[in-house]
């Protein structure tokens, strides 16, 4: 049974976690009413760089870091030395990947932006943005000590106190200086600076600045895969517009962004709630000695998919009158008839995680790479054939395709790994599958209706749900009685 405590505790971590992206929400509406289209475009751009390098510069440690943590938690030295250990490292190689930035930071984007209406270019922007990955690298490695030392009240000050610091900067930047990406840009690196010290501060008593090549070389060994899994992630996620912006104008390309945009946020519930019960799930298996989709650990893993799934699509009904509730400009209307399909890859989504896990923790990540290094390959050459051809249906349709075979893939590769398998389908696949399969067909014979679509949605997700779940309600009735 799920115990209050670990729901209030899901609550700070999945808020927390969505903070920062929260503060991109409520950006999002001052971008687009005070950027003319190209400045929202090519401010699109800069952010997609600044993750980029924020994986550059982090190496994935902060998702390996919760295999080690384990493993010393018990002794306060030892967490001490792998977190001094970690920085160090972290530091040196940011310096070193900055100084390559300027030699090859300016042609590289000279070569990849030769659109006269999209104006990217790497100084001082481009470089702002890369700077600015190198402090969210230090930020997000810093955070997941407060996730697996399960502090969520930490983790949730760490991640307010960086919401808050952006939205007033790039506020105060795009009042002083309109239709500027000043504002945008110096917001995220100054709240960058901030949340870098005040980590520094709440860690200090936490980290021995001494280096212990035996850590860093085990995060190498492990998080190389994971490093070339989240460029994966980051091609997945941005390489669409990269290819549409040569096909597409620049007044559709920042319509079909800003939903993308939106759909950030989805992710980082996603994230956010996974953070929740990652360290759950690895106790649970910690504790059995054996890796598999008990009875135990599948009591997360199906609250996890059907929160996930219920929030897709509340937020697929919501999110059209929340655009136009705050943009006055009708050009980012456009896309609304793609937000249904668009969501279909993000419910997907959230079957991939329990995979996700079991590979992690069996330290089987090179596996899980091979696996979406090849689905995000086969995307990236169907969105050169078919793009030019179809345009921007076609990407959508595409990332549904590449989603749905990762999902199988990394499924019969896992079961062949774990001890147990008790994984109930309907409640893992029945419900996710049916929901973004109806999408698809709606959009093909209803696409106008998009809001009463959304409504029928709901009701069969609800319906679904209520007989995949019928014991577990009917113990809770009982209680309740």
């Amino acid at each position: 049974m799920i115990k209050i405590s670990f729901i209030k505790e899901s609550l700070l971590y999945t808020v927390g976690n969505a903070l920062p992206i929260l503060a991109s929400v409520i950006l999002l509406p001052f971008y687009a009413n005070y950027l003319n289209a190209a400045n929202y475009v090519a401010l699109s751009f800069y952010i997609g760089i600044s993750l980029l390098f924020q994986i550059l510069f982090s190496f994935s440690f902060e998702q390996y870091y919760g295999v080690v943590y384990t493993e010393v938690k018990d002794s306060l030295d030892k967490v001490k030395l792998l977190n001094g250990s970690i920085f160090i490292y972290l530091i040196i190689q940011g310096l070193i990947i900055i100084s390559l930035s300027f030699i090859i930071g300016n042609p590289l984007l000279q070569i990849i932006f030769q659109e006269e209406d999209i104006p990217v270019v790497f100084y001082p922007y481009g470089f702002l943005s890369v700077f600015t990955g190198f402090l969210n690298a230090l930020y997000k490695v810093s955070v997941s000590t407060y996730i697996y030392s399960q502090k969520p009240k930490t983790f949730f000050l760490s991640n307010f106190i960086n919401f808050l610091s952006t939205i007033t900067i790039s506020l105060a930047g795009l009042f002083l200086f309109p239709d500027s990406l000043i504002g945008p840009i110096y917001g995220r690196l100054f709240s960058g600076v901030i949340i870098v010290v005040l980590n520094y501060g709440l860690l200090r008593k936490y980290i021995e600045w001494k280096f212990e090549w035996v850590f860093i070389k085990e995060f190498i060994s492990k998080s190389w895969a994971l490093f070339v899994y989240a460029i994966v992630m980051w091609v997945i996620g941005n390489i669409d517009r990269y290819f549409l912006k040569s096909y597409i104008d620049v007044d559709q390309l920042a319509s079909y962004d800003l939903i993308m945009k939106c759909f950030i946020g989805i992710e980082f519930i996603q994230n956010g709630l996974s953070m929740a019960i990652i360290s759950k799930v690895f106790d649970t298996w910690k504790q059995s000695g054996k890796v598999g989709f008990s009875i135990t650990a599948n009591r997360y893993f199906n609250v996890y998919i059907l929160s996930t799934v219920f929030a897709i699509l509340i937020f697929i009904f919501v999110i059209p009158f929340f655009i136009q509730l705050i943009i006055y400009n009708e050009k980012y209307y456009t896309a609304f008839e793609l937000i249904g399909i668009i969501g279909s890859s993000y419910i997907l989504r959230s079957i991939i995680y329990p995979y996700h896990f079991a590979l992690l923790y069996s330290k089987k990540t090179v596996n899980s790479l091979q696996i979406n290094l090849i689905t995000t390959i086969l995307q990236v050459i169907l969105f050169y054939f078919l793009i030019p051809i179809y345009g921007l249906v076609s990407a959508i349709l595409i990332s549904i395709f590449v989603r749905l075979l990762t999902v199988l893939l990394l499924h019969f590769y896992t079961i062949t790994i774990t001890h147990e398998n008790q994984v109930n389908y309907i409640k893992w696949y029945a419900i996710p599958l049916s929901v973004s399969g109806l999408y698809v067909l709606l959009f093909y014979f209803s696409r106008n209706n998009y809001t009463l679509n959304s409504v029928y949605q709901i009701i069969i997700f609800i319906i679904i749900s209520v007989f995949a779940y019928k014991d577990e309600i009917k113990n809770l009735l009982k209680k309740i009685d």
